[in-house]
Parts: C-alpha cells; structure tokens; sequence
C-alpha cells in the first residue's frame, strides 16, 4: 500500500541530527519502505512516500523512528488511491 506521511516538526531540528537522519534514512529506503522525501525546514513540515502492508505497520514504523519517539516529528498518513502522471 502507498502512503504518504505528512509530518509536522515540533521543534528546531539541528545540524547534527539532520547529519544523523542518514543513519535511519538509508535503511528505510533500502528496505522498500521509503521512496522518496521532502523538506521544508521554514514552515517545519515533512513529507515521506512510503510503502507497507497496512495503515497500522505504516504508523509503527514511523513511531518507532528517532524523531516520532522522541516527539520531534508526528505523522499524518495518507493512503495513495492513485497518481496522475502528466
């Protein structure tokens, strides 16, 4: 299922943590789980295309990152009922 996880960044995030992302990042992606991302560090707001069985093992994998159990970052997830290419 294709979902898109909108976060909300609660707080500042710094330098090193945007350095330590990586760590979590590229085993996501390599794992099939994250396809692809977006930053606005302005208007403190995130967006992830993920991949999962289901809504409920999408939430757990987002909650079990760094930044959702720490309370930096929450997630609204989104399913993908289609995409238009143009």
């Amino acid at each position: 299922m294709l979902m898109i996880a909108e976060g909300t960044i609660h707080r500042p995030i710094t330098e090193q943590e945007h350095r330590s992302a990586a760590a979590w990042l590229g085993p996501l992606t390599d794992a099939g789980f994250l396809h692809g991302g977006w930053l606005d560090p302005t208007g403190n707001r995130l967006w992830m295309v993920i991949s999962a069985p289901d809504l409920a093992a999408a939430r757990q994998r987002l909650d079990d990152l760094p930044v959702g159990w720490d309370g930096s970052v929450s997630f609204a997830l989104t399913r993908v009922e289609a995409l238009r290419i143009s």
